[in-house]
């Protein structure tokens, strides 16, 4: 059984035709960010961050951090005991919702829906075995994957869909199109506008009732569906997560494969996330073949690096190549081949 891996990096380098260091056909600024990207107040982003004045006080640290998740965690264990931190923590997580939809939309209608990931899953479905599932893992918030597994057969409708059929994914930091109801009652809430709503949503985040209960949603901002409010989501990037961002079956669903892998391709992903890496130490008992693209053997061999001090025993190998790249050369047929 085969897994598939995904963080940032391959959503950066999705579309083959437009290299992220090579030249381009147009100024691509709704490229999908890497995490050091997330919160640039230049070009593109700032315009998202203009919705969210909240947060802006915190922005100059995130911008100028070399540890983006450290810092995160830093400003997050603030806000357990300041009111107002809390507020910004949370209008943090509205924009990035905001931004990464957006930007998925615009990047959308860059690529036509030609990116790598429609490549990357017609391979895995040429070489997986009957009656494998292929288990998709991503810690991304955009909908990339999602709108590429049509080309395989699944249809992404309700939240039941994304672990029923042969293709399986799971995103365990959440979604753009995600969002938890929320079980306190936010007055005249069905005539009111959503962007009114969120913002009592981010002013009274202390006092809300967040429920684990998820809905697939659309429109912007998410808060409110009908009479429920909503809250995003999604899991702000820090370094120690205590659970993952997405409903509990399918975190159920996952454990119950993980012991069945054979191969693990890792695309763009730094493997930073130790809650995931426990849970893989945990399944991950044999020597399991493992290629990585991160863009260049130095990131790859780090990725490595991180299983190793995560006690996980792999049969690695760093590869000197970018998501394009791989796709491109058919890689991942002679690694699921062998």
């Amino acid at each position: 059984m085969f897994m598939v891996i995904f963080g940032a990096g391959a959503s950066y380098d999705s579309l083959a035709s437009a290299l992220p260091n090579g030249v381009s056909h147009g100024a691509k600024f709704s490229r999908p960010p890497l995490a050091k990207q997330l919160f640039w107040t230049d070009r593109y982003f700032a315009q998202w961050l203009d919705y969210f004045p909240e947060c802006h006080p915190v922005i100059p640290y995130l911008q100028g951090a070399d540890n983006l998740e450290h810092t995160l965690e830093a400003l997050q264990e603030e806000a357990r005991t300041d009111p107002q931190r809390l507020r910004q923590i949370t209008a943090t997580r509205f924009y990035l919702q905001l931004m990464i939809e957006n930007c998925g939309n615009d990047w959308k209608s860059e690529t036509r829906g030609i990116t790598n990931y429609v490549t990357l899953l017609d391979q895995l479905r040429r070489h997986r075995k009957p009656g494998d599932p292929v288990l998709l893992v991503t810690f991304n918030y955009d909908k990339m994957i999602e709108d590429a597994l049509p080309s395989v057969g699944v249809a992404v409708d309700e939240l039941s869909h994304y672990i029923d059929d042969a293709f399986k994914l799971f995103k365990l930091h959440g979604s753009v199109n995600w969002a938890h109801e929320v079980e306190t009652e936010i007055p005249n809430l069905p005539e009111r506008n959503p962007w009114d709503v969120a913002k009592e949503l981010i002013h009274r985040v202390a006092d809300l009732q967040i429920s684990n209960r998820y809905r697939m949603v659309v429109g912007q901002p998410i808060s409110k569906v009908e009479d429920i409010p909503l809250f995003p989501a999604i899991a702000i990037p820090v370094e120690n997560k205590s659970g993952f961002e997405c409903p509990s079956d399918h975190v159920d669903c996952l454990r119950a494969h993980l012991e069945m892998v054979t191969k693990i391709l890792i695309v763009g992903w730094r493997a930073t996330e130790r809650h995931f890496l426990d849970l893989l130490r945990g399944a991950v008992t044999d020597k399991i073949p493992v290629q990585v693209v991160a863009g260049g053997r130095g990131p790859g061999e780090e990725v490595l690096s991180h299983f190793a001090a995560a006690g996980i025993s792999v049969l690695g190998e760093a590869l000197d190549a970018g998501f394009s790249h791989y796709v491109l050369n058919r890689t991942a047929e002679q690694f699921f081949e062998m």
